[in-house]
């Protein structure tokens, strides 16, 4: 059925085919591996399923009794996913409760190193969760770096989407997801223009006062910025004297600049977030010519020192960012612009599911040999989420100097430019953004070399 075609009956007839059948599958897995059948050996070839748009608007009249059959909810996923996403997710449909909002953690798969979570929040009293809702404590039991990522929001159901992505080396088959809070109510400064004169400001300051911070010590709660891992790791770091200066910003209520100066050769705007919802607000400054240009000026931030809620000590009350600007004449015609989000609510509870997620088998491998300033022998693995390169000295790769391929049976190819991560010390992961079709790799490219993809 192409996009412009109408849908049918005998589409829907189609859909429900699927989706009954993806049931019975479900279920003569659970039966035969009480059964111990001798049919358990045997391999189901996937196969990539593709539902256009049209046909998803009739998903709700077959999917009702999804929980119950232990399959995944087809008419909230498919809103966002394709079908051969889909088909590759493991039920889970286990729910949580709190606060008058019903979390339910619909699916998820994992390959030998990354796990892909769906969860569904929805708001039964209230307009909590919205577009704009941003899980922010969190927790993913198995791995060592977590990301969750909002994909989807339906405004007639009050229900928000959450994809959770887990990284790690060693990922156990029993896995947990647990949410304490999230924000919502998101309003966006962007292009803000403080009107600010940075060179009359700072040329009436006779000295800076700073302090140093030890980089290891309880004080300094985050790091940002391209050299934000070499900062970490310096002996000591020198900041601002903290609230030398309240400079308050135009429309922004929930911070303002408290202090401002050179600090070994560096230009430091101090930030303090002294609003409740301070805390959770975010953004950045950046700077422009004066016809509105944003300038290639890198910049560095460091949040430290704390502050006392119920009895509790935070982290992270003052944000220092720290620009490659030396001098003042540097900023001559240069206006200090930021981009910032403010939330109206911050939502606590505890929302929590736990599964079992065993791997999926379907990938294919591969060895390279990359030159760098030493050999580094490459073992790389294809699987439906991505491509993961493993061996001593990974992380020394860039991903701008990575040129990878993957080659299709059919001549296509599929060229990814974009969502590599340093795992681990010899862990690299490229995470596609579509479903990799496994089954129809036959080689890839990797920095000019051909390499060939077996089973494992």
């Amino acid at each position: 059925m192409n996009p412009g075609d109408h849908f049918t009956e005998q589409n829907l007839t189609n859909i429900k085919k699927l989706f009954h059948e993806k049931a019975r599958l479900e279920a003569d897995s659970q039966c035969n591996s009480q059964k111990k059948s001798t049919q358990l050996n045997k391999r189901r070839s996937r196969k990539l399923i593709y539902i256009p748009i049209a046909a998803i608007l009739s998903l709700t009249i077959v999917t009702g009794a999804a929980a119950a059959m232990g399959v995944i909810d087809l008419s909230t996923i498919l809103q966002f996913l394709s079908g051969d996403r889909i088909n590759i997710l493991h039920p889970v449909n286990k729910t949580s409760e709190d606060q008058g909002i019903h979390m339910q953690t619909l699916g998820a798969v994992r390959d030998g190193s990354t796990t892909e979570i769906y969860v569904s929040l929805k708001d039964l009293t209230e307009d909590r969760v919205n577009a704009s809702l941003d899980v922010y404590d969190f927790h993913v039991s198995g791995g060592r770096a977590h990301n969750a990522q909002l994909v989807h929001y339906d405004a007639a159901e009050k229900t928000a989407i959450v994809r959770f992505l887990v990284q790690g080396k060693r990922l156990s088959n029993r896995m947990s997801v647990q949410i304490s809070s999230f924000l919502s109510g998101a309003h966006k400064e962007e292009d803000y223009d403080s009107g600010l004169n940075l060179s009359e400001l700072l040329s009436k300051k006779q000295q800076n006062e700073v302090d140093t911070l030890d980089p290891l010590g309880d004080s300094i709660s985050g790091w940002g910025g391209p050299s934000a891992l070499e900062l970490s790791e310096q002996e000591f770091i020198h900041v601002l004297r903290q609230d030398q200066t309240h400079i308050k910003l135009p429309g922004i209520d929930w911070m303002y600049i408290s202090n401002i100066g050179f600090v070994d050769g560096k230009l430091h705007i101090q930030i303090n977030p002294d609003d409740e919802m301070g805390r959770y607000n975010h953004g950045y400054f950046f700077f422009t010519d004066d016809r509105g240009n944003k300038q290639d000026i890198p910049m560095n931030s460091v949040s430290y020192g704390s502050y006392i809620k119920g009895g509790t000590r935070y982290g992270g009350d003052y944000e220092e960012y720290i620009f490659d600007i030396s001098d003042i004449s540097q900023l001559n015609n240069l206006r200090l612009k930021g981009d910032f989000t403010s939330y109206d609510q911050f939502v606590t509870g505890k929302w929590e599911t736990t599964f079992d997620l065993k791997q999926d088998s379907l990938s294919k491998t591969g060895k390279a040999i990359l030159t760098l300033d030493e050999e580094i022998r490459t073992e790389i693995v294809v699987s439906s989420l991505g491509i993961t390169l493993m061996g001593k000295g990974v992380n020394q790769l860039k991903p701008e100097n990575l040129h990878m391929e993957l080659y299709l049976n059919d001549g296509t190819s599929i060229l990814p430019k974009s969502g590599f991560l340093n795992i681990d010390d010899n862990l690299m992961k490229w995470i596609s953004p579509q479903t990799v079709p496994v089954n129809e790799v036959n080689y890839l490219m990797l920095n000019g070399q051909k390499v060939l993809l077996q089973d494992p």
